[in-house]
């Protein structure tokens, strides 16, 4: 391997290695805040670093942008949203396994709305998939499928609308112009959502909640996602998916190692089905259309 192909794995793995143990951090962090105000402030402080970061990115946009910038906000906050609503129903664990079905959706995503063509090993890795969470599902031991798994599945409809959104958006925003725009309309959007639907409800600012807000606004949202731009910049996009997929394996160790959660026999075996399924997705050959 060149030194090239080693820093962007390096940068890569670091970022899933970030992700990962943001799904513990989350889940602390849910007794202390409502799930609305921890996105809103996280994006606040995401927004208003990455706003003196790419200043000069921000020169020049124009309402056509803001549009982009706001659509792709809105579908980042969903996201987020209801992966954090159904984080309080399920494990850490299982919420950081089931949010990567986001990326088989992208390509079903493309086929539907843009006439992509769909390969074998899509097919084949969406019925893994399934398979996967049956196991999940099914598992009396683990708690079985709660409103928690469902909600986090539908969380990953969003993750892959959003991935679309922005590699079309891309395409006629600055793509850091858009990371401030999207962060600042997820703030704004998740803002709103907490004053409507999660007044009265308490917020303890304490030592510890407030380092788990920093952490996931300066470490999981700020430096995760610039590493994650730069290592996809020295790197294919379908090596890089099967990296920063591994942020639901460090999910799962994170939350057994900071949170105590156990992982049965039965939940292992559908988490090995699922990683197995992302692999086959992505390494298996692709026809060139």
């Amino acid at each position: 391997m060149t030194q090239k192909e080693v820093l962007a794995d390096g940068l890569l793995l670091l970022t899933a290695l970030i992700w990962g143990s943001a799904f513990a951090v989350v889940k602390n962090t849910l007794d202390s805040f409502a799930p609305g105000a921890i996105i809103a402030m996280r994006y606040v402080i995401g927004a208003a670093i990455t706003a003196v970061l790419f200043r000069k990115h921000l020169k020049g946009i124009q309402k056509a942008d803001v549009i982009r910038g706001a659509l792709v906000g809105l579908l980042l906050c969903c996201a987020y949203l209801i992966q954090t609503i159904g984080l309080q129903y399920t494990t850490a664990g299982k919420n950081a396994f089931l949010t990567t079905i986001y990326v088989l959706l992208v390509p079903f995503g493309c086929r539907l709305l843009f006439g992509q063509k769909l390969q074998r090993s899509t097919l084949l890795a969406a019925c893994m998939m399934l398979l996967g969470i049956g196991f999940l599902s099914l598992d009396g031991e683990g708690g079985g499928l709660n409103i928690g798994d469902i909600l986090t599945l539908v969380c990953g409809v969003f993750y892959a609308a959003h991935i679309i959104a922005v590699e079309r958006c891309q395409r006629k925003t600055d793509t850091y112009a858009l990371i401030v725009l999207q962060f600042a309309f997820c703030a704004l959007f998740s803002g709103i959502y907490s004053v409507v639907f999660e007044h009265g409800m308490p917020m303890e600012f304490t030592l510890g909640s407030v380092g788990g807000l920093l952490y996931i606004a300066i470490f999981s949202t700020t430096i995760a996602m610039s590493l994650q731009n730069i290592g996809q910049s020295m790197a294919p996009a379908s090596h890089a998916v099967i990296l920063l997929s591994l942020e639901s394996v460090f999910g799962v160790l994170f939350s057994c190692l900071l949170l105590g959660e156990k992982v049965t026999l039965q939940m292992g075996v559908g988490f090995a089905i699922i990683f197995a399924a992302l692999l086959v997705s992505e390494l298996a050959p692709k026809k060139s259309e």
